[in-house]
Formats: C-alpha cells, sequence, structure tokens
C-alpha cells in the first residue's frame, strides 16, 4: 500500500477542496477510469492541517499498480491524465518534470 504526503499551502486549500469535489462529482468516472487503467483499485486522500497553518495531503493507492501508480500516471498521455498531473503539480507545488518525492517507507 503506497502511502505519500504532499505539502499544500493554507492559500491552496479552498482549489484543492473544490478539485476533490470535481473528482468525486462530475470528473468521478474517468477518476475510477484513470485508476482502473492504472491498476489502483483504492485512490484515498486525507487533508492533515499542520502546526504552521498549512496542510499536508496524504495519499494512498492500493491495488496491484499502486507501487507503479506515479510513475505510470506521469508518463501517460491520457488527457483526463495530465490534467491530473497537472493538478496535482499547481496545487501541490510538484514539478512534474523533476523526479517524484519517494513515497513513505513504512515502519510499523
Amino acid at each position: 500500500m503506497p502511502a505519500m504526503a504532499a505539502p499544500l499551502a493554507a492559500d491552496k486549500l479552498q482549489a484543492w477542496e473544490a478539485w476533490v469535489a470535481e473528482l468525486n462529482g462530475d470528473r468521478r468516472a474517468a477518476f475510477d477510469d484513470m485508476n482502473a487503467r492504472h491498476g489502483v483499485t483504492e485512490h484515498r486522500a486525507y487533508l492533515q492541517p499542520t502546526p504552521e497553518g498549512g496542510f499536508l495531503v496524504l495519499v494512498i493507492h492500493e491495488g496491484p499498480g499502486g507501487d507503479g501508480f506515479l510513475a505510470s500516471v506521469m508518463s501517460s498521455e491520457h488527457d483526463f491524465d495530465r490534467w491530473f498531473v497537472a493538478s496535482v503539480a499547481d496545487l501541490h507545488g510538484i514539478d512534474p518534470s523533476s523526479p517524484m518525492p519517494p513515497m513513505a517507507d513504512r515502519r510499523l
């Protein structure tokens, strides 16, 4: 079960919540399709406030493609995947042309 924490600045919270609402609403079928194409059977995100006033988004990818999901979706030419990656890059300040942060190392 790969997991990672992505930073989210406080000024991006409203945009992130709108994006999540889109993924759970109008874009749900496309989101489910993306996950299925990349072998992810469950894709969860948790919002964790930090003491500094920002947030961490804890993301978990389960399924046979979970370990390779980030690399797979980043290299995809599918329109939805490209939109998804661009949204993640904008919201979390991640440069999709540079190496992605490593997945969390489970300790317990």
